[in-house]
C-alpha cells in the first residue's frame, strides 16, 4: 500500500492562507489541537507507511485413506467408462486447462456436471447419511459408526456427543450398474477415434 505524499505549498498561497488559518486557530479548539500535533512532527495517517505483518501458520489435517481388503477393479473401470461416455469426464480431467479462461472452463464444467449427474442418478441411488437438516443440532450416540459420522472439533470422552450437523454425508442405498459379461479390454475407457 502506497502512502499519500503531501506536496509543499508556495510562498504566496501560504501568505494569504495564514490569515485564514489564524482565525481558524483562534475560533476552533479542536483545530488548534491538531495544528499543535502537526507542529510537533506528528504525521497524518495517510502519510504513514502501513506495517505489514506476515505470520506463517501450519495447518495439518490428516485424512485417513480407506483400507480395502478386496478390490474390484472391474467395477471401478466400468464406472469410469460410464462417466466418459455420458460426460466425457476423462477428457476433461486429462486436458490442461491453464490456457483456458474461467468462462470457457465454466461452460465446459456445466456440461460435464450435467452428464455426471445423469450417470450417477441412473446407476446409483444416493441418499444422505443423516436425515437431519444441515445447521441443526444433533446428538451422536457413544456407539456410533465412525464411517457414517465424522466428529470435528474438540472430541473428548466416550459420548454421547452433542453438536451441529455441518454436512449430512452421502451413502449409496442401491446400485444399478449393468452386468459386465466380457471383461476383455475393460481398462480401455474410451477407444481412440479415427476418421477415415
Amino acid at each position: 500500500m502506497m502512502t499519500n505524499k503531501i506536496n509543499p505549498i508556495g510562498f504566496v498561497p501560504r501568505f494569504f492562507g495564514a490569515f485564514g488559518q489564524f482565525f481558524s486557530y483562534l475560533g476552533n479548539g479542536d483545530y488548534a489541537a491538531r495544528c499543535k500535533l502537526v507542529a510537533k512532527g506528528q504525521r497524518f495517517e495517510s502519510e504513514v507507511e502501513p506495517k505489514v505483518v506476515y505470520e506463517e501458520v501450519e495447518v495439518i489435517r490428516e485424512v485417513a485413506a480407506p483400507t480395502l481388503t478386496t478390490v474390484n477393479s472391474d467395477g471401478a473401470l466400468q464406472l469410469l467408462q460410464l462417466f466418459q461416455q455420458e460426460a466425457r469426464l476423462i477428457d476433461f480431467l486429462q486436458e490442461p486447462i491453464e490456457s483456458y479462461s474461467d468462462e470457457e472452463v465454466g461452460a465446459a464444467s456445466r456440461q460435464i456436471h450435467k452428464g455426471c449427474s445423469k450417470t450417477l442418478k441412473q446407476f446409483f441411488d444416493v441418499t444422505p447419511v443423516s436425515s437431519i437438516e444441515e445447521g441443526q443440532k444433533i446428538t451422536i450416540d457413544s456407539d456410533y459408526n465412525p464411517k457414517e459420522y465424522k466428529l470435528e472439533g474438540r472430541v473428548e470422552g466416550k459420548g454421547p456427543f452433542n453438536g451441529v450437523l455441518i454436512h449430512a454425508g452421502w451413502q449409496v442405498s442401491n446400485i444399478k450398474l449393468p452386468q459386465v459379461t466380457n471383461t476383455d479390454s475393460l481398462s480401455v475407457l474410451a477407444p481412440a477415434e479415427v476418421e477415415v
